[in-house]
């Protein structure tokens, strides 16, 4: 081999692996960016939730109501929101460190199976057998036309 088949192959070794950590690169930004979304719509949800707070207990301390239950919901859902603010911080850290696994999203069959807790596998096979028919379907001869059927008429008189 020659110094110019080596040097062309280290180029070419060299621009596919640039062009591997520029899609590395794409991606990881791709889903920082996802989750920062999320983050910023949670965020705008925890200042609804913390309104509707504020407003509710304002109005049962100035009422005099026990508005407790009301407000325990609330700070669950702000609870909610708070955690997952947490989790989308350590994923997007994850990310960045190199370190991200992304569970596996469960296509429609595993989730099916799983809220009905079927084998979806068999049903498909079932249905499988339904769609292709074992034999071929010969369309019959044309039967010639019946004539229609008289009918007598009466006559009636009604006096």
């Amino acid at each position: 081999m020659s110094e110019f088949d080596d040097f062309i192959r280290g180029i070419g070794s060299d621009i596919k692996n640039a062009a591997e950590q520029v899609g590395k690169k794409a991606e990881e930004t791709f889903e920082i960016s996802k989750r920062r979304a999320e983050k910023m719509k949670i965020k705008g949800h925890i200042q609804s939730l913390y309104q509707k707070l504020g407003e509710l207990t304002y109005g049962g301390m100035k009422n005099g109501e026990d508005v407790s239950e009301e407000t325990d919901a609330l700070i669950a859902q702000l609870d909610e929101a708070f955690a997952r603010v947490e989790e989308l911080f350590e994923e997007i850290n994850a990310i960045r460190n190199g370190t991200f696994v992304q569970e596996e999203e469960m296509d429609w069959e595993e989730e099916y199976a799983e809220e009905y807790d079927v084998d979806v596998e068999e049903i498909i096979e079932e249905a499988k057998a339904f769609e292709e028919p074992t034999e071929e379907i010969v369309p019959e001869e044309k039967l010639p036309e019946e004539e229609p059927a008289k009918i007598q008429e009466f006559d009636i008189n009604i006096d």
